[in-house]
């Protein structure tokens, strides 16, 4: 099923000349979901969802890949298998906070794929896909000890406003003009 939106697929290369191929995700993909959270390591996995779960429980797998691509989007990077079949290697969302122009934002990529430029890419194209829905503000938390996410955000030039409270930082960055 291909889901009615503005965001076009589209294959992008990172810094090593990597190909991987930028959709929206769909329901259907609850499953590469699962097998991309088992291919994380116990440190990426604690920096996403701030608990050392082992596996992601069938809910939560189900409400990340059903959006209603307005309000709720994620764009899932891909790549084939050697037998063909498509792997989930990384994954940016939004979800808007009722009734505002503010969405909470998170980003995963597995380990393999990690520092190769693809959670930039994902993080830009999301902003693509956010504005002309409304979204002017990201906002998110992020762990101290995840120096790697931090340095992405900061080399974007997308920390503006970071306070740390409760030993996390709440971070809030208004969207860039990307178009």
């Amino acid at each position: 099923m291909v889901p009615t939106t503005a965001f076009e697929a589209r294959t992008i290369e990172l810094r090593d000349g990597t190909k991987l191929r930028l959709r929206p995700i769909v329901p259907e993909d609850e499953l590469l979901l699962h097998e991309a959270v088992a291919a994380m390591s116990e440190r990426t996995v604690y920096f996403r969802f701030f608990s050392p779960i082992k596996r992601m429980s069938d809910a939560l797998a189900h409400r990340l890949a059903v959006v209603d691509y307005n309000d709720r989007f994620a764009i899932v990077a891909t790549t084939h298998r050697p037998n063909g079949k498509e792997r989930i290697v990384g994954v940016a969302r939004y979800d808007r906070a009722r009734g505002t122009d503010v969405a909470e934002v998170a980003v995963a990529v597995i380990d393999e794929f990690q520092r190769r430029g693809l959670g930039g890419a994902l993080l830009a194209e999301l902003a693509r896909v956010a504005r002309p829905h409304g979204i002017k503000t990201f906002s998110l938390i992020v762990l101290p000890e995840n120096r790697e996410m931090l340095g992405l955000l900061r080399k974007m030039g997308w920390i503006h406003q970071a306070r740390l409270s409760g030993g996390v930082y709440e971070i809030s960055f208004e969207l860039p003009d990307l178009a």
